[in-house]
């Protein structure tokens, strides 16, 4: 009877000691608040973007055209260029720069000339300038604001006209794509030029910037070049 009785106190101690071992035991491991955590931020571990900040993807919404940018400029004593390219070549250009830098012609040839900061091209189009009534204000080429007198420009090939700027002094800058500009050639006439499709007098330039100046449009006037300089 006393063997039976020691033999009970000797399987409750030992099971008492297993409780208390295994109760420290899982007191030491992580809780599984912060194992989840660890495991949440591995997970969300990605590939840095391939776009920083306020950059926009090519091939977005826009479908790859360049976002029209108009900004303004004051040139001292602005003029138009009749620009011609150097034999063999045929390519013209109206360029808009301050009359102070025409020795330019002189060194430069037509794309390094477009790669100038000092150096646009008289815009084409007819566009409105956002923010306003388009049908009272136009952004129109400056060659509607030039004078009729050509001078020569120096490089014994181009001509230049002043250009009677509104008082203001301001002209309007737009970023467009250089494909309207890239294909104009010297016409047999002795002012003008023709459009060849076959040339490309711009091969390594993308985009321009294209000059124009803003008009008060009269309402019974809808052709470019009508109305009256905003001054």
């Amino acid at each position: 009877m006393k063997k039976h009785f020691l033999l009970v106190v000797w399987l409750l101690a030992a099971t008492l000691t297993s409780a208390l071992a295994q109760s420290r035991s899982a007191s030491r491991k992580p809780s599984p608040a912060k194992n989840s955590k660890l495991g949440a931020g591995a997970k969300s571990k990605r590939p840095p973007s391939a776009y920083s900040a306020g950059q926009k993807p090519a091939g977005g919404d826009d479908d790859g055209a360049p976002e029209v940018f108009v900004g303004k400029i004051k040139l001292k004593k602005p003029v138009l260029v009749y620009y011609e390219q150097a034999a063999p070549g045929k390519s013209v250009q109206q360029l808009i720069m301050a009359e102070e830098n025409l020795s330019l012609l002189k060194s430069l040839d037509l794309e390094q000339l477009m790669n100038r900061r000092e150096v646009f091209v008289d815009g084409l189009s007819n566009r409105p300038l956002p923010g306003s009534d388009d049908t009272k204000y136009r952004l129109l080429g400056t060659s509607a604001v030039a004078e009729d007198t050509r001078r020569p420009a120096g490089d014994g090939r181009s001509f230049y006209s002043r250009l009677r700027v509104p008082s203001s002094g301001t002209l309007y800058v737009v970023r467009e794509s250089a494909e309207e500009y890239r294909h104009f050639v010297k016409g047999p006439q002795k002012k003008g030029a023709l459009l060849d499709f076959q040339a490309n007098g711009l091969p390594g330039i993308d985009s321009v910037r294209a000059v124009y100046t803003l008009r008060k449009m009269d309402s019974a006037e809808r052709g470019a070049g009508s109305g009256e300089t905003v001054r």
